[in-house]
This record gives C-alpha cells, sequence and structure tokens, in this order.
C-alpha cells in the first residue's frame, strides 16, 4: 500500500547563495499566424510579464506602445514587468501538439492522450492502459497496456515530437534586465534561441520555431538584489 507524504514535514527552510532570488514562471501558445501579431496566444505569467514577441506572418502588434520586432523563426523576446539585478539562469519545457487526434488502434507500450471520450466506460479506458484511481478526461496520457482497439466511442492522439530540441539565451542577459524608463518601456528584456536539427538525416542545429500550437513554459531565475559574493 503507497503511502503520501506530507511536504514540509522532514524540513523547513530553503537555502540559496543569492541575497534576493526571485523566480518568473510562464507560458504561451506559439502561433505565428494569429491576428494578434505578436507570434504567440494566451501568455500566462500572474502578469508579471509584459509581452513575448515571436516571428509572424502578419502585420505585427503591438503591447503597450511597443511594436513586435518581428525576429526571425526560431527566437523568442521576453520582456518582464520589472527591473532585476543579475540573470541567474532558468529552463524551458515544451507541450507538443499531437500528430493526429482520433486514433482508436493501441499499440503496447506506446504512449497516448485522450483526445474525446465518447462512450467509453472507465473499465474500458483502464483495459487500454488508463491508471486506477483517475477519472477518465480529454488531454490524460497513458501507456497502452494491449494491443486491440479502445471499447466504446472513445479517441485518442498520437504525441507529436519536439521540433525544437534546445532553448538557449542569447548574448549577455545582465546587459538588458535594468531598463532606465520603466515606465514607458517596461523592465527587463531577454532574448532566447529555440533550436532544432535541420532535418531527419541531418543533426545539426539551426534556430527553429517550435509548431503552431506548442505550448512553452519557461521559468526564470533573477537576483533582485545588488548585493553580491564572489558575484553572485
Amino acid at each position: 500500500m503507497s503511502v503520501a507524504r506530507g511536504f514540509g514535514l522532514n524540513g523547513k527552510s530553503i537555502y540559496v547563495n543569492v541575497a534576493k532570488p526571485i523566480v518568473v514562471n510562464l507560458n504561451f501558445i506559439v502561433d505565428h499566424t494569429n491576428g494578434n501579431g505578436l507570434g504567440i496566444r494566451s501568455l500566462k505569467s500572474n502578469g508579471y510579464v509584459e509581452s513575448v514577441f515571436m516571428n509572424t506572418s502578419v502585420t505585427p502588434g503591438v503591447i503597450n506602445g511597443v511594436t513586435n520586432p518581428n525576429p526571425i523563426a526560431g527566437y523568442a523576446q521576453i520582456t518582464f514587468k520589472n527591473n532585476f539585478n543579475y540573470y541567474l539562469g532558468g529552463f524551458s519545457g515544451q507541450i507538443v501538439p499531437l500528430t493526429s487526434t482520433s486514433t482508436t488502434s493501441l499499440t503496447t507500450g506506446h504512449v497516448y492522450v485522450i483526445t474525446t471520450l465518447g462512450n467509453t466506460t472507465l473499465a474500458q479506458w483502464q483495459t487500454a492502459g488508463l491508471p486506477p484511481g483517475y477519472t477518465p478526461a480529454v488531454g490524460q496520457a497513458f501507456v497502452a497496456i494491449a494491443t486491440a482497439s479502445i471499447g466504446g466511442t472513445g479517441t485518442v492522439g498520437i504525441p507529436g515530437v519536439a521540433v525544437s530540441q534546445v532553448v538557449t539565451v542569447v548574448g549577455d542577459p545582465n546587459q538588458e534586465i535594468n531598463n532606465a524608463n520603466i515606465s514607458q518601456y517596461a523592465g527587463a528584456k531577454v532574448i532566447v534561441q529555440f533550436s532544432g536539427a535541420t532535418s531527419s538525416s541531418v543533426t545539426t542545429l539551426a534556430p527553429t520555431a517550435p509548431a503552431d500550437g506548442t505550448v512553452v513554459g519557461m521559468t526564470f531565475n533573477f537576483d533582485g538584489s545588488s548585493v553580491t559574493i564572489d558575484g553572485i
């Protein structure tokens, strides 16, 4: 029997080696044809990010008087509402669109995502591979435990593969994280590059935009204090 552990029972503090650590989380959906002209849609950051600009195929949009510079495909310019003293690092992850959305045939060991529930019962979803303890819902991923067709009218999708495999920061971000006119132009600015293989047979990485519909999540770590020890 599995017993849930309570967070905080064996610890109470987090210690870091910077004076004022600041973490900003955000996510957005890549959409270079969207009519807003931003190259993305559905930016979420709890209001801490001013804008994310990516390549767009329509007239570049404007956020608070600043026009999307329309970077070439494979780059994103992230502007924060705050200034910071040091950029410490970060990471990114992607949720890639499905390659199909109406599959009913399963293969053992392959991963699928529920796209429609139909009249497929809980027992039938569990027979397909949905782990016990969950109520079937669109968006759930599971590993098929049998090579067979799904019972009922429910369907699943096949996961896509990320076009962009690596995300890196361009230049020295510490040179653009303290805007002199934050009230007019917002705060820190960081440009990132999405890189992927040029083809299935050529593994050389090149700037490559994630496919439209890809959900990109990012975490940025900054130091908000001017106090440093050994440069951090």
